[in-house]
């Protein structure tokens, strides 16, 4: 019996592991809801989809849906989370399509003391929003304060 206890016990264990957050929580945290919003300048979102392009892959074009700030530093890092047109795949080539599904990611932004973009490492990119199934993306960046579900 305790043999059987130990088995399920790691089974759901590692069921967090996977990509699915079904255990996880969807919704903000009261620190993500309370924190001030404002909209990425033009450096930062170079920064960010520069770094976010290396990680999927170079194609001559891809889209961004910028979604604000949540200006919340911990150990001067801010989370931050928006979309990223997915590729569309025609044979064995990656094209680039108006109506590619939007993916979204999670970035980890390194502010400077004056509060400057010094580095952005892009954490983790989710699954196309046509799969209708929860990530660990969403879940972590929904706990942000960010409405990646659009």
């Amino acid at each position: 019996m305790r043999k059987c206890a130990i088995v399920l016990m790691s089974s759901l264990a590692l069921a967090g592991c996977g990509d699915s957050a079904l255990f996880a929580p969807m919704e903000p945290t009261r620190e993500s809801l309370a924190a001030a919003r404002r909209s990425l300048n033009d450096t930062e979102k170079d920064a960010i989809s520069a770094a976010v392009t290396r990680k999927l892959g170079e194609r001559p074009r891809r889209d961004f849906k910028w979604l604000p700030l949540v200006v919340r530093t911990h150990d001067r890092v801010t989370d931050y989370c928006g979309l990223v047109s997915g590729d569309s795949v025609v044979g064995e080539y990656n094209i680039h399509d108006a109506n590619a599904e939007f993916r979204d990611y999670y970035a980890q932004l390194t502010l400077d003391r004056r509060g400057k973009l010094s580095n952005v490492n892009v954490v983790a990119i989710g699954n196309s929003r046509s799969k209708a199934i929860p990530t660990t993306v969403d879940s972590i960046c929904m706990q942000g304060g960010y409405n990646v579900l659009q």
